[in-house]
């Protein structure tokens, strides 16, 4: 696991590496920050998978003294809450919550996108978690392979998932690439749609969330057949990676994060970066998060250069199979 130093070297760090936006200008308002609570705009709908920010909500006033106020405003492929966030007041007082389809996807699929990297100084990556590959158990599929040589015998079979251009999209489009194989992309509004027609066989496939097929596991409906992560999850052992069952280089991992606005003064990310750290690194915290969710709280510099690199990465896979958000 990364070394995260402390608050101090933290502070040095910020200063002395490139960073998607540097925080610039420590005047005499930090010193009594933070004096109200902290707002964070989340671009999802309440309820929505906010679990993160709400324990970070409840833990944050016994190390900053102030609470954070989650305000949602979903829309747009999460680009309405960033937009507000790159646009916010810069001091201190407005985050944004962001996914990795807010500035690693999204700035690779519109051309048109009203924000930009340097818009944002991250501050702490909050979770990564993997995609799920599943199929209804109306088909007698119990492998990856079983299935590929399936979707091979019947072209047009479709597959599940929350949008074109999602990270669940742009993972099965590596599958394809990787497999061969090619499955018509149905975009859904929300993943219990897309469960609810998996369980009853109206769509052969799904990809998304982990955490949202495990409470319907049981019913057997489904399988899952594989996930995006670079090792087999402890909940679901007998579940193999897509690296094993596909191609070693089939790895992608969705994230959730926060940023501030660019030019919050550097102490105050550094001190928010800190702080947001030891929440989701502490025992209170770990034990209500699901059993998807890896929690290595990358900060700062670290983050930012994550950003950059996932960009690129994902900027080619978007390329190279054509994928579109129409």
């Amino acid at each position: 696991m990364t070394h995260h130093p402390g608050r101090r070297a933290l502070t040095a760090g910020l200063l002395a590496l490139p960073a998607l936006a540097r925080p610039r200008g420590a005047g005499a308002q930090t010193e009594a920050w933070p004096n109200r609570p902290i707002r964070v705009i989340y671009p999802f709908a309440p309820g929505a998978g906010d679990l993160v920010p709400r324990l970070i909500s409840e833990q944050l006033p016994a190390l900053l003294g102030q609470g954070l106020v989650i305000e949602h405003k979903p829309g747009a492929n999460t680009m309405i809450g960033a937009e507000a966030a790159a646009r916010a007041p810069k001091d201190g007082y407005t985050l944004g919550w962001v996914a990795s389809s807010t500035l690693v996807m999204n700035p690779n699929l519109y051309p048109n996108i009203t924000y930009r990297l340097e818009d944002f100084a991250p501050v702490c990556l909050a979770y990564r978690a993997p995609v799920a590959f599943a199929v209804t158990a109306a088909l007698p599929i119990r492998t990856v392979a079983e299935a590929l040589a399936h979707i091979r015998r019947n072209p047009g079979l479709g597959v599940g998932s929350v949008g074109n251009g999602s990270s669940p999209h742009v993972t099965m489009e590596m599958m394809m690439g990787l497999a061969g194989v090619t499955l018509e992309s149905v975009a859904y509004r929300g993943e219990q749609a897309i469960i609810t027609d998996l369980m009853t066989g109206r769509v052969p496939f799904y990809a998304g969330s982990t955490n949202s097929l495990l409470p319907h596991l049981e019913s057997g409906k489904f399988r899952i057949l594989a996930i995006s992560s670079p090792e087999r999850l402890a909940v679901l052992p007998e579940v193999p990676t897509f690296r094993e069952s596909v191609h070693p280089d089939l790895v992608l991992r969705y994230w959730h994060g926060v940023v501030a606005p660019a030019g919050v003064p550097a102490p105050i990310v550094a001190r928010l970066a800190a702080s947001f750290a030891e929440i989701l690194r502490s025992d209170t915290v770990r034990q209500k998060l699901p059993p998807d969710m890896e929690v290595d709280p990358v900060q700062l510099d670290d983050f930012a250069a994550l950003i950059r690199e996932e960009k690129a990465r994902y900027g080619r896979i978007i390329a190279e199979r054509n994928i579109t958000v129409q």
